[in-house]
């Protein structure tokens, strides 16, 4: 074959968006894709492919000149192809933008929003409807909180078991237990429950990742929460409580009422955290730690790592570290329904940290 130029790239490019390439297109796009080479070097390895495969990406983007580059059709390149991109026709890393960059874009990533799964022992997962803010669980029926059924939840009737609320990265939702407590569980969280409390002597319930919770009263019969290296007792309260995994402590904040943890009473105002092998109680400013709920992103006196795990969170981004990590801790508050640009900025006038983002991949440097 002759050369592929780049008209002939973007206009295979353009049908491969479209779902209209011919399977021609694909091969001749594929081949050209696995087999291109950066000048003057005659094996390269597959990453440098990707790299240079990324610029002729970039420059055709923005119309830059044309990129000459010859490929060649070999049984070797279709064989490998079958290998490399088995399932997937075209492969492509973006290019890292700085932030004024992104938010002059289509790319920039927004907020995450009412998003999640419910799983039922023995039936299956149902995804929840995103136009919807949270469920009610009953006794025998879940329904949206507009009063609609949820789909799939018949099973419940004849067979009340456990149920999973799940929210994925990016994603949050609302729950109100049978007994009348109400659950807002942050992103990538989950929550564990029956779904018929007035048979149990204790209420029970097992998170993972964040929730506050709103626990209607009954003395005769205790909530509980179980999460991370812990187990909460309760009577009728308010309390947040943050036990993700990648997080280094579990950490306990009593709004109003009181919680047993590990034998220590809480008071409103004060939070428990948790090693693992010690429990310390701390007063905190409790608006700061449920800003989340309220829809903000709060930071307070935090390092870059766990500023990151927030917006990795929210944002459903991943993030990696180059150089030397910022040592300043961070402060702020921004709404939870900024785009990551506007974020990423805020951090940025401060002068101690500086970001790139690559697709849903942001890059921290000092």
């Amino acid at each position: 074959m002759s050369e592929l130029n780049d008209q002939e790239i973007k206009r295979i490019l353009e049908n491969y968006r479209l779902g209209t390439a011919t399977d021609e297109e694909k091969a001749l796009l594929e081949s050209w894709y696995l087999t291109y080479t950066e000048e003057g070097t005659d094996d390269p390895e597959l990453a440098e492919r990707f790299a240079a495969v990324d610029n002729v990406w970039m420059k055709l983007e923005n119309e830059y000149r044309p990129v000459k580059k010859m490929w060649k059709w070999t049984s070797f390149a279709a064989a490998a192809l079958i290998v490399l991109v088995a399932g997937s026709y075209f492969l492509w890393r973006p290019q890292p933008v700085s932030v004024s960059e992104l938010a002059k874009t289509s790319k920039d990533i927004a907020p995450g929003y009412n998003k999640a799964t419910l799983t039922i022992d023995g039936v299956g997962i149902l995804s929840l409807d995103s136009s919807s803010a949270g469920i009610v669980v009953k006794s025998t029926s879940v329904i949206y909180d507009n009063n609609r059924t949820v789909k799939g939840t018949d099973a419940l009737i004849k067979n009340p078991g456990m149920l999973t609320l799940t929210t994925p990265k990016g994603g949050t939702y609302k729950l109100a237990l049978p007994d009348g407590s109400v659950v807002w569980l942050n992103a990538a969280s989950k929550l564990v429950f029956s779904s018929v409390f007035h048979k149990q002597k204790q209420r029970v319930v097992e998170l993972e990742g964040e929730g506050y919770f709103e626990v209607a009263k009954n003395k005769q019969q205790p909530f509980i929460v179980k999460s991370k290296g812990q187990q909460v007792e309760v009577l009728g309260t308010h309390f947040n409580i943050n036990s993700y995994s990648d997080e280094p402590l579990t950490k306990t904040t009593l709004l109003e009422g009181s919680i047993r943890i590990s034998n220590k009473i809480l008071k409103p105002g004060e939070q428990a955290q948790n090693t693992g092998k010690s429990l310390v109680v701390h007063e905190v400013d409790t608006a700061g730690v449920v800003g989340w709920k309220n829809n903000y992103i709060v930071f307070e006196d935090e390092s870059i790592q766990g500023v990151m795990r927030k917006i990795s969170r929210w944002y459903d981004v991943d993030i990696t570290y180059e150089g030397e990590l910022p040592v300043d801790d961070f402060g702020g508050r921004i709404n939870r329904q900024a785009y990551v640009s506007q974020v990423l900025r805020k951090l940025e006038l401060t002068n101690k940290v500086h970001f790139k983002v690559a697709g849903r991949r942001i890059i921290v440097t000092k």
